[in-house]
C-alpha cells in the first residue's frame, strides 16, 4: 500500500503539472561536459527516463528530493508524540503515507526540471521559492479532493478562512518528529506575523509567498460564494445555528473545489512565464499575471486583482513597478517584435511535436531543437551584436571552466552563451483556436568574486567565488506569417545592483550549512540540507 501511495499522488501531482503546461513533463537531465571545436565547451545532456522513488529510503524524520540520484526519498521513524496528538508515541511514522509530503517533494522534482538553476540560491527568494511552491501544489491539491472539502466545510460550518481549514501540512509527520502539530501550520496566528524584509529562513520566508496565494484563493472563493451564502442566510450573511444543509455544502464545496483547479493551473502555468535564473516572489506575480492575462484576457471574477492585493499585502510586489495594475505587472513586449531575423532562426527549429511522442522521443526531439537554436543564435548574434541586450547578454564575454577559471578568451564580435531549453507549451485560446509557443532558455555566466566584482579573466577558486549568471526566458509565437517574439523575460548578465545583491547573500552564507546551495560542488543533496540544515528543524 505504502508503494501504491506514493505512485497514485505522485501521478496525480503530474497530472496536474502536464494540463497546466499543455506538454509532458522531463526529469532535470544529467550532463556531462565534452571540448567542441576551437576549445569551446559544451554540456551534453541525458535523458533521465524515470524519476525513482523510495517509500522507505531513509530511517530518520525526513523526505527530499535527490538532484543527483532522481529519485524522491521517503524516511520513516519511531513517533514522538506529545500529549494530545493523534500519534501513538513510539509509532511507526511513514512520511510515504502523507499525502502532503508526497505532492510537496514531487513538486520539488518537477520544478528542477523546468528551471534547474533554482537550486542556486542567488538570493534568498530563491530557495524559499521552491519550498513556497511545493507546498502551494500540496495545499490545492488538497481542495481538489471533492469529498475532503466537503468534509472540512460541513466541519467548520462554511467559514473557509477558519484556521482549521487547512488541517496543516502533514499533522502526522510533525507530530511524530516532536512538533506537537503540523510541519507548517498555516493556521497558526504566530505564522502571520512574518515580516518579508525580516525573514530569511527558507521555510520562513517560502510561508510568505503561501499565505499570499492562499489568501487570494480566500477572496476569490469569498466572491464566487457570495450568492450561495446570501441565499442560504437570507441575505443576512450569517449562518444559521445547527448543522449545514448538504445541499449547501455540496455547492460550496463544487465552488471550493473548481477554484483551487484553475488556482493551481495559474501557478503551474506562471512557471513557463519566470525568469531562468535569480528569481524574486515579485517577479513570479509579473508571470501569473502574465500568463493568465494570455489565457484569460477578461477576468470578470477578478482573480488577478485578488493576486495583486494580497501580494501588495505581504511585500511581495517588484522592485522595478511603481504602480499596481495588470498592465504594468505584465512582462513588456520588445518594440520590434518581429525581427527580420526571426524568420530564419524558426526554420532551424523542429516544430513537429506530438503528443503521441513518448518522453525519450520528446526528450530527444529537445536536444536537437536547444542545439539548433544555440547554433542559429551565435550566427545571428554574430550578424546583429546590437541586439545582445533584449536577451540580457554581455558582448565579448569569455569562457570558463567549472572551477572558474579562464577556459578560452572570446573572439572578436562573439560571446559565450548557452541554450538550456527548447520547449513547446500549448493552450486553448478564449475563441477556442490551439495555439502552440516556443519556450526557449538562453543563459551566460561570469565568475565573481565575494566581494560583489566579476572576474572576466577568471576566479582564483582557492579564494572562492560564485557563479553570476544572466539571459532570458523567450516566449515565440512561431505561426507561418505570424511570427513574434511576444516576451523576452531578462536578467542582464551586466546588472551591478543584482550583482551587489547577489554578493551580499552569497557572503552572509559562506560559513552556513546551505553554502553549497550559493557556491555549489560540495553536495549532492541540496533539499536534504534546506529541510535538515536549520537547528532542531526537521520540518519538511
Amino acid at each position: 500500500f505504502h508503494q501504491q501511495m506514493v505512485y497514485a499522488v505522485a501521478m496525480t501531482t503530474i497530472g496536474h503539472f502536464e494540463r497546466a503546461l499543455g506538454r509532458r513533463a522531463l526529469w532535470a537531465p544529467r550532463y556531462a561536459k565534452y571540448a567542441g571545436r576551437g576549445g569551446d565547451q559544451r554540456g551534453k545532456a541525458y535523458e533521465v527516463p524515470r524519476l525513482r522513488i523510495y517509500p522507505h529510503g531513509l530511517r530518520t524524520n525526513n523526505a527530499y528530493y535527490s538532484p543527483d540520484k532522481k529519485a524522491l526519498l521517503f524516511g520513516y521513524f519511531a513517533a514522538e508524540s506529545r500529549g494530545g496528538d493523534t500519534t501513538a508515541p513510539g509509532s511507526t511514522v511513514f512520511s510515504c503515507l502523507s499525502s502532503d509530503i508526497v505532492a510537496h517533494e514531487m513538486s520539488h522534482a518537477l520544478l528542477d526540471g523546468l528551471h534547474r538553476r533554482f537550486q542556486e540560491a542567488s538570493n534568498p527568494d530563491v530557495p524559499a521559492f521552491h519550498e513556497a511552491f511545493a507546498d502551494i501544489v500540496a495545499l490545492f491539491q488538497h481542495f481538489t479532493l471533492t469529498e475532503l472539502v466537503s468534509f472540512e466545510i460541513a466541519r467548520v460550518r462554511g467559514d473557509l478562512s477558519a484556521a482549521n481549514l487547512l488541517s496543516g501540512l502533514a499533522k502526522q509527520f510533525g507530530e511524530g518528529s516532536g512538533h506537537g502539530g503540523p510541519l507548517r501550520d498555516y493556521g497558526n496566528p504566530k505564522m502571520a506575523e512574518l515580516d518579508y524584509d525580516k525573514s530569511f529562513e527558507p521555510h520562513d520566508r517560502g510561508s510568505i509567498l503561501v499565505f499570499a496565494v492562499y489568501e487570494a484563493f480566500l477572496a476569490i472563493i469569498a466572491r464566487r460564494t457570495e450568492d450561495l451564502v446570501h441565499l442560504a442566510t437570507g441575505g443576512t450573511g450569517v449562518l444559521p445555528a445547527g448543522a449545514l444543509h448538504p445541499g449547501l455544502v455540496d455547492r460550496l464545496a463544487d465552488e471550493t473545489v473548481r477554484t483551487a483547479g484553475q488556482m493551481l493551473n495559474m501557478c503551474i502555468r506562471a512557471l513557463d512565464y519566470c525568469p531562468s535564473v535569480d528569481i524574486t516572489f515579485g517577479e513570479y506575480l509579473r508571470a501569473l499575471i502574465t500568463a493568465d492575462i494570455d489565457v484569460f484576457p477578461d477576468d470578470p471574477l477578478h482573480y488577478r486583482l485578488s493576486f495583486m492585493e494580497s501580494f501588495r499585502k505581504w511585500k511581495l510586489l517588484p522592485r522595478d513597478v511603481r504602480t499596481v495594475s495588470e498592465e504594468t505587472l505584465a512582462w513588456g513586449t520588445l518594440d520590434g517584435p518581429s525581427p527580420g531575423w526571426l524568420h530564419g532562426l524558426l526554420d532551424k527549429i523542429d516544430l513537429s511535436w506530438n503528443q503521441k511522442l513518448n518522453r525519450s522521443e520528446i526528450f530527444a526531439l529537445n536536444e536537437k531543437n536547444r542545439w539548433a537554436l544555440w547554433t542559429a543564435m551565435k550566427q545571428v548574434f554574430a550578424a546583429h551584436p546590437e541586439i545582445y541586450p533584449q536577451f540580457g547578454l554581455l558582448p565579448d564575454l569569455p569562457r570558463y571552466n567549472e572551477d572558474g577559471t579562464l577556459l578560452r578568451k572570446a573572439r572578436k564580435g562573439e560571446t559565450t552563451f548557452d541554450v538550456f531549453g527548447v520547449r513547446p507549451t500549448r493552450r486553448v485560446e478564449p475563441d477556442g483556436s490551439f495555439r502552440t509557443e516556443v519556450i526557449a532558455v538562453i543563459h551566460q555566466r561570469i565568475p565573481a568574486r565575494l566581494d560583489g566584482t566579476v572576474a572576466l579573466d577568471g576566479a582564483n577558486a582557492a579564494d572562492g567565488f560564485f557563479w553570476f549568471r544572466g539571459g532570458a526566458t523567450v516566449i515565440i509565437d512561431p505561426r507561418s506569417g505570424q511570427e513574434e517574439i511576444r516576451y523576452s523575460i531578462v536578467k542582464n548578465t551586466g546588472s551591478a545592483e543584482r550583482l551587489k545583491r547577489q554578493s551580499q547573500t552569497a557572503s552572509a552564507n559562506y560559513l552556513s550549512p546551505l553554502r553549497a546551495l550559493y557556491f555549489g560542488g560540495e553536495t549532492a543533496e541540496p533539499f536534504a540540507l534546506l529541510h535538515t540544515g536549520h537547528g532542531d528543524d526537521d520540518r519538511v
